[in-house]
């Protein structure tokens, strides 16, 4: 019988390792190291660099366009595909956002002092560069 949705195995199996992580840095003594809001930065951090290794693909991607020797159609698809790729990335970048937001309200208590602390966390401007001889 085929699973119907496998995300779920792969969610699971995500948990299980997070709940080992957590585990050995404890039997190592680090015991506040892995909390909830250490791990939602560290995912929040990974995000941010998937997002801009997608944009620098993005880049390349649009000097190829611009080259003459290039399949303007093959490269066309390329860049619709990857644009779907950072809008799904930039969902998910503001769903940890406001996960830590929630966290971080609920530690802080003073939402002008959270907004503070995360504008630490807002991503730094992106610039994609199309290059074009004129």
């Amino acid at each position: 019988m085929a699973r119907k949705n496998p995300k779920k195995g792969q969610l699971k199996i995500l948990d299980e390792i997070k709940k080992q992580l957590i585990l050995q840095a404890e039997r190592w003594g680090r015991t506040d190291y892995y909390t909830p809001v250490r791990l939602e930065e560290m995912e929040l951090g990974q995000c941010h660099k998937i997002i801009s290794d997608l944009y620098m693909e993005k880049a390349n991607i649009e000097y190829e366009l611009a080259t003459a020797g290039a399949d303007t159609k093959a490269v066309a698809i390329k860049l619709e595909k990857l644009g779907l790729y950072i809008r799904k990335a930039q969902k998910v970048i503001s769903k940890h956002e406001r996960n830590l937001t929630k966290q971080l309200v609920k530690m802080i208590g003073d939402k002008a002092q959270t907004s503070k602390g995360l504008s630490y966390y807002q991503p730094k401007s992106l610039v994609s560069v199309f290059l074009n001889e004129n």
